[in-house]
């Protein structure tokens, strides 16, 4: 490898013949051999690609709401697609299956309530979300007036993602209606909660 110092003068980046041309952010111009990078397509290379393949289709419609339920932590998608990569992928390739009840969309000290639950009404197509409405007794105990966050993701060729304020703590219940196109088959469902200062959250609970 070659080293100039062009700071004063010019630099130079690009592929020129068998060589690699770029400047470091001190102005020194480097260059080395150009090497085809190695693509031999193992098995076990082929079904780590599928598996990251499989992750990021997953959770890439979920980047924004990762960024609100994990406020300050800036590498948070990062974060969780490596731990998708090692828990939420099920199955031997190329039967892989991700499952979206591995995957924390929210993360804080905030207590999540207990008992949430939901059921699908298919006549109104509607799903019925329920949970505790009290705040714990012991700290970290909540609020009554917590926000409620319902996040509904719809696992499709075209992947939709709702976020619902569905009210405060204390409501207990909310109801969300599936707009046209979705399937309750392929709808997964996460509930979190927001302190109504918003300065507190909870983690998140995937929804059976």
């Amino acid at each position: 490898m070659g080293t100039f110092n062009f700071k004063k003068f010019i630099t130079l980046s690009g592929k020129v013949g068998p060589l690699v041309l770029y400047a470091t952010k001190e102005g020194k111009q480097l260059f080395r051999t150009y090497t085809k990078p190695a693509n031999p397509r193992t098995p076990r290379q082929t079904a780590h690609r599928a598996r990251f393949g499989l992750v990021n289709k997953a959770l890439s419609p979920l980047n924004n709401v990762i960024k609100q339920g994990y406020p300050g932590e800036k590498n948070a998608y990062r974060t969780l697609v490596g731990k998708a990569l090692r828990e939420a992928v099920e199955g031997e390739y190329p039967h892989l299956v991700f499952n979206y009840g591995k995957i924390q969309i929210a993360r804080g000290q905030l207590p999540v309530p207990p008992d949430v639950q939901k059921e699908y009404d298919a006549s109104t197509r509607e799903l019925h979300f329920s949970w505790h409405p009290h705040p714990a007794a012991t700290p970290p105990c909540g609020s009554h007036n917590d926000k409620v966050i319902l996040v509904c993701l719809h696992a499709a060729e075209h992947p939709e993602v709702i976020t619902l304020h569905a009210g405060n703590r204390d409501a207990g219940e909310a109801t969300f209606t599936l707009p046209d196109g979705w399937q309750a088959g392929h709808t997964h469902c996460w509930l979190y909660l927001n302190s109504h200062d918003q300065q507190a959250i909870s983690n998140s609970v995937y929804i059976v």
